[in-house]
This record gives structure tokens, sequence and C-alpha cells, in this order.
């Protein structure tokens, strides 16, 4: 059984309901511990105790005008240094790494984000509908990645992000298309340290129970935690 921290809260999403969602979705492989202060998340993850984290959160510095002093105030973050140490450590470690929806906004002022993770949002770019019913259809040649094994199609109703890109060294094993065009939803990278997920879905509990999608959450964790192909497959 994996350990993982997951690291969740911030703007825009019901955090604390859907996190536990989260947690109950990963319970047949890892044992999850749940925490909303970057800080604490440091402090955690610098014990060595943990697998995998997990960034499921909106932490963000905010500074476009769109944002009211107010919303600022509450929620707004700059990203610590003792998280960002903390986070090269574990990878440094060989541990694993997971980033679910708003995950890739996350940590603004931390230049190094996107190559942690693998990918892009681009203020001023990228960008999402309301959430809606949507399709996720796996990549043709993905087709012997553990992770989507037998995952030809996701249905869910959740946000479709638009304009994200994968960078080079990630492999995308899924993607969505529609009017706006074909983006990138799961791309997987294992080069330069731990193993690194990344999934745009997971906008709220709903989105993060729907069976197939539960099973593809599990299998991404799994495999950012070090599991074989023939186990991160087998996962139901």
């Amino acid at each position: 059984m994996l350990r993982n921290l997951i690291l969740t809260g911030g703007w825009a999403h019901n955090f604390p309901s859907s996190s536990a969602v989260l947690a109950g979705v990963l319970s047949p492989v890892a044992t999850s511990a749940i925490v909303d202060d970057l800080g604490d998340a440091a402090r955690q993850l610098n014990s060595g105790q943990f697998d995998v984290l997990t960034v499921y959160a909106c932490w963000f510095t905010m500074t476009d005008a769109r944002y009211t002093d107010e919303q600022r105030a509450e929620w707004a973050r700059t990203t610590p240094g003792d998280l960002r140490d903390a986070v090269a450590r574990h990878l440094d470690a060989g541990r694993g790494l997971c980033a679910l929806h708003t995950g890739l906004l996350c940590f603004t002022d931390w230049e190094g984000w996107p190559g942690v993770i693998g990918g892009d949002w681009t203020w001023g770019r990228s960008w999402h509908p309301a959430p809606a019913a949507m399709r996720v259809d796996r990549r043709p040649q993905a087709g012997n990645h553990p992770v989507v094994a037998g995952i030809d199609t996701l249905e869910v109703i959740d946000e479709r992000y638009c304009e994200i890109v994968a960078r080079p060294g990630s492999e995308v094993l899924m993607s969505s298309d529609g009017p706006e065009g074909e983006f990138p939803t799961v791309w997987v990278c294992d080069s330069h340290g731990g193993r690194r997920a990344y999934s745009s879905l997971g906008h709220d509990g709903v989105s993060l129970g729907e069976p197939t999608h539960a099973r593809l959450v599990r299998r991404l964790v799994a495999w950012a935690g070090g599991g074989d192909a023939a186990t991160v497959s087998r996962l139901a």
C-alpha cells in the first residue's frame, strides 16, 4: 500500500469535499494524508514517509486584474521555498508526483513548476468552458501504457481544459476533442527524477467518483508511486 500526501485547497473549488472523495477513490492503492497548508505540506513531505505527492489544489498568486483585493487576501498564495525544495528532494529520491485538474495552475511564482509537472497552463491563453459532459479518448500510440490499458474512452462531466500543452518528454496518454480543438488531458513523464503524472480532470467529487475516471486516477497514482506495468494495468 502506497503512502500518499494530498496537497489540496484553494480557489473556486469545493476541495474539502472533493479531496475526501479523492482519498476514498485512492484507498485501494494508497493511504492518504490530506493537507491544505503549503508550509505544512513541505514539512510532511520532508519527513520522507510518503511515496507519492498528489497536488489537487488551486493555490497561486492571483496577480491578474480579474481578482479583487478581498479574493486575494483569502486565496492568493506564494510558493514557500521550503515546498519547492521538498518537492525536489522527494523526486530526487525517486518518489512520485501526481497532479490533478488545477494542479497545473498552481505555483505561478515557481518558474520550475511546469517543468516538474511536464506541461503548461498559459495564463491569458489557456481556459476552460463550464463543466459539461465531455469525452476523453486514449491516444493510439499510448495503447501499451499500463495507466490506460483497457481504457479506450472516458465520459465524464468536467471542465475541458483548452490550450494547455504537454512539454517535450511528456507522453500524452489521453486527449479530448471538441469545437475548440483537440488538447491533451492525461500525460506522464519519468525522466529527471521520480515519476510524474497529470490529468486535467477532477473538477469535483462527482467527476472523481465516475467509475472509469476513478480507475484512471488509481492507476496514475500507482504508476507514479513506482508500480510495475502488470500491477498498474490490472487495477480496476
